[in-house]
């Protein structure tokens, strides 16, 4: 890649990131009930149009909490389920494919080795690395998204990841949405029931991740043996 496609590419994402926090703070956000009530007004164009909306929604500094409640106050929890899975992909996928072509050469290129050699880690075990970022997810969602566009997995993996990942998390908002705060509810206890076991199991995997990489550290700190 020459250095003025570079210069572009880096220009077109500075300028998607500047647009995205003037909507943010200029044109302010939708309530709940806002998107709820616009959304109830559509009849049957509302389920095509709400998956829409979520993966643009998806790609923007917007609050998917609100998004995904909504999606189950509107349609009830199976399809609201359906709605915000699919557009949660479709967006995710989006924004990872958008940073991949704006920014994967120009990181590669710019590294230092050991970031390199620390990529090529994570693009090995693509599928577990993206897995345990959905289920515990500390980084903001479309942040996310777009950190592993700069990354080498794979798009099959993180697709993969990505779709089993955000189910319990996105279960459990979506209960919300179509029964409430209300536990009694056996949707809201199973989806609870499993954002937990799920979680267990990503923080099993996390703790192992980090003593192969203490171990890995250790092995390139102490260099090869003398003879």
């Amino acid at each position: 890649m020459t250095r003025r496609q570079i210069i572009l590419r880096v220009a077109v994402l500075a300028t998607a990131i500047v647009a995205f926090v003037i909507l943010e703070t200029q044109l302010g956000l939708p309530s709940r009930i806002e998107v709820q009530d616009y959304f109830d007004g559509l009849g049957w164009a509302a389920l095509p149009m709400f998956t829409i909306f979520y993966a643009v929604a998806t790609l923007l500094p917007l609050p998917k909490a609100v998004c995904t409640i909504a999606g189950g106050a509107i349609f009830g929890f199976w399809a609201g389920l359906g709605v915000v899975l699919i557009g949660a992909v479709v967006g995710s996928t989006g924004a990872f494919v958008g940073a991949r072509w704006l920014g994967r050469d120009s990181v590669r290129g710019l590294t230092a080795t050991r970031v390199r050699r620390l990529d090529a880690q994570i693009g090995r075990r693509g599928f577990v690395t993206v897995l345990g970022a959905r289920l515990l997810p500390v980084i903001p969602f479309t942040t996310i998204n777009y950190i592993f566009g700069l990354t080498s997995v794979s798009l099959r993996a993180y697709v993969t990841a990505t779709a089993i990942g955000i189910v319990p998390g996105t279960a459990v908002y979506v209960a919300v949405g179509a029964y409430g705060f209300s536990p009694g509810s056996w949707p809201f206890a199973i989806a609870v029931t499993g954002l937990v076991l799920l979680a267990a199991v990503s923080a099993v995997h996390a703790r192992r991740g980090r003593k192969r990489a203490v171990t890995a550290a250790s092995s390139d700190a102490e260099g090869p043996t003398a003879h």
